[in-house]
């Protein structure tokens, strides 16, 4: 049974809603299948931040912060005299990862969670992108052909495009079995009981084991 995460690597409440449904997964012994990552952007259309726009992703990151899965992550990428503008960059570059195998996907949100959210780099940059890669051990030249084809935007559109005729209108949102819909961060009791419940209606499936 499918479930997917809608996230952006730049926000740190999806980093926390990953980790928090990833370790509700360990309690199901495998009733669900691996979860799949999909791209939502925290900011879509690439415009100068205002005061205000600032002010909200610099609280929300300190909010974060405080939780356990977030530890360690800091507001600076939205303190910085030169924020980005728009955060579907690294949204591509996960995509142009994606074509060398998912544990290079993998890395590379690794890479870029590092970076934005704890060394408050801009993480969008072309020349930060490209680092990042070969931090993770992708095919750098590789990578950077396919970051620039069209086509690994067009992929990008049409997930966001997607999520979108799902209901999602911001990040995270997990979809389960294509039919529920959880938007916002849970705590991993919270998503436990949705894949529980989800088993038990959907699946006929009693006895997930209890979160404790």
């Amino acid at each position: 049974m499918s479930l997917v995460l809608y996230e952006d690597p730049l926000s740190p409440w999806c980093l926390v809603a990953e980790r928090r449904l990833l370790a509700a997964l360990e309690e199901t012994a495998g009733t669900f299948g691996p979860l799949r990552i999909e791209p939502f952007p925290l900011r879509f259309v690439p415009s100068a931040l205002t005061r205000r726009e600032r002010l909200a992703l610099v609280r929300d990151a300190r909010r974060a912060a405080l939780e356990p899965e977030a530890a360690g992550t800091t507001p600076d990428l939205w303190l910085s005299r030169h924020p980005p503008h728009s955060t579907f960059p690294a949204l591509a570059a996960l995509s142009a990862a994606r074509a060398q195998g998912p544990a290079r996907e993998t890395a590379l949100r690794a890479a870029l969670r590092d970076a934005a959210l704890v060394r408050g780099i801009d993480a969008t940059r072309r020349d930060v992108l490209l680092e990042l890669a070969s931090t993770a051990g992708l095919d750098v030249p590789r990578f950077d052909a396919t970051l620039s084809h069209a086509t690994t935007e067009k992929r990008v559109l049409a997930a966001v495009d997607d999520a979108l005729s799902k209901g999602i209108e911001e990040a995270p949102a997990l979809v389960v079995g294509d039919e529920w819909l959880v938007a916002g961060p849970r705590t991993s009791e919270e998503y436990f009981a949705v894949l529980r419940r989800y088993a038990e209606t959907r699946l006929g499936l009693k006895g997930l084991r209890v979160l404790h």
